[in-house]
């Protein structure tokens, strides 16, 4: 009998253990957690990673949000940007801008909707007063639209959005207005590097001169972002997958150094003098500007306009010295152009850019003398 209930306690005792080991054990294992999924941006940037395109970028600059216009040295003829503030001098519409073409005659800007996101709305200059705002039609898919750019041909567009397209916040897109309908084409993400998981926006060219810039806050700190300028590229070319590893791809979709997108040093010496050379030009237009038609006639009289010139001859080469003017600063766009293209490589252009050189300064000659003869023939007539 004895026998029989150590027997009995040792079975009790062989069942009782295992179970208090797998007690244990489970009290000791850590609870597995469950990988994060990887959200629709990351899916999109990593689809996107593959055709990274190769950009030629030249220069960057870190600057305040607040005051990232004054860093884009955009020229005249593409037209200007300013605040939706300065532009209708309201306040509390921080973070709201305006693009307006070379004519002055037709605006793009962005609105706050009340429900915490942008659109984007257009009007034309009529006479001397503006039409009313209508909404950018055909741009869809994005829950806020900004930081509006129509190129020098008035169709293609480029603005930034929000939305299930985007790989991060903003994102850089570009269309082309559809003169048969009235409206934009479906937008294009402009893809990588100029777009990344940081808000990315305004992307602007100057074909004149072969340049752009666009502006990122990615591994900015707050309140800070950077304008890079760069070499539009006339066919797109992306990175060849075949000689570069995947960190190397994503340094270069990153922009973690803006020397490893050169050509070549020289090529990079040459796009830094276009774009001093594009500075002085717009510095000169800018220049033209602000004083308008002024004509300074002696020390004690200014014209502001032709109709204040008392010698009809006066008044006659006035107004084909406006047209001279308005000559030499298309020739100087263009001989720029030709500039451009020569140091591009297209050495051909030598004997093009001499004779426009010749021609330049012949025309800027005239002008000199036809200020001279007009300060003669007004002078001559107010003392008599």
């Amino acid at each position: 009998m004895k026998i029989f209930r150590i027997l009995i306690v040792a079975i009790v005792l062989l069942s009782v253990l295992p179970a208090e080991a797998q007690k244990k054990k489970a009290q000791t294992e850590k609870p597995k957690t469950e990988k994060p999924q990887p959200s629709a941006g990351d899916l999109l940037f990593e689809n996107m990673l593959e055709s990274t395109q190769r950009v030629f970028i030249i220069d960057s600059v870190v600057t305040d949000k607040s005051n990232f216009i004054n860093e884009i040295p955009l020229p005249p003829e593409c037209g200007t940007l300013t605040t939706y503030d300065q532009f209708f001098n309201t306040q509390g519409n921080d973070g709201n801008y305006v693009f307006v073409n070379e004519f002055g005659n037709k605006a793009y800007y962005s609105l706050n909707d009340g429900n915490g996101n942008s659109q984007l709305y257009t009007m034309d200059r009529l006479g001397e007063e503006w039409s009313k705002p209508a909404r950018v039609e055909g741009i869809t898919g994005g829950t806020s639209a900004n930081y509006p750019f129509m190129m020098a041909d008035g169709t293609t567009f480029y603005f930034a959005q929000k939305g299930e397209n985007s790989v991060g916040g903003y994102d850089i897109f570009v269309t082309r207005y559809d003169s048969d309908t009235g409206e934009f084409l479906r937008p294009n993400n402009v893809g990588l590097p100029f777009n990344s998981k940081a808000n990315d926006f305004f992307y602007m060219e100057s074909e004149l001169d072969s340049l752009g810039w666009f502006v990122t806050d990615r591994n900015q700190p707050e309140g800070k972002v950077c304008v890079y300028t760069f070499v539009p590229s006339k066919n797109r070319t992306n990175i060849d997958l075949a000689e570069s590893s995947e960190s190397q791809v994503r340094n270069y979709a990153a922009i973690q150094s803006i020397r490893d997108t050169w050509p070549s040093e020289k090529a990079h010496e040459a796009a830094l003098n276009r774009v001093e050379r594009m500075k002085a030009r717009s510095a000169s237009a800018m220049k033209n500007r602000n004083t308008g038609n002024a004509f300074v006639i002696n020390d004690r009289v200014v014209y502001k306009s032709a109709s204040e010139f008392r010698s009809e001859e006066a008044r006659g080469l006035y107004n084909e010295l406006l047209r001279s003017r308005q000559q030499a600063q298309r020739d100087a766009r263009n001989l720029d152009a030709l500039r451009n293209k020569y140091a591009d490589g297209e050495e051909q252009l030598a004997s093009d850019i001499l004779s426009a050189e010749r021609q330049q300064e012949t025309l800027l000659l005239n002008i000199k003398k036809m200020e001279k003869q007009i300060r003669i023939l007004e002078n001559h007539t107010l003392s008599n």
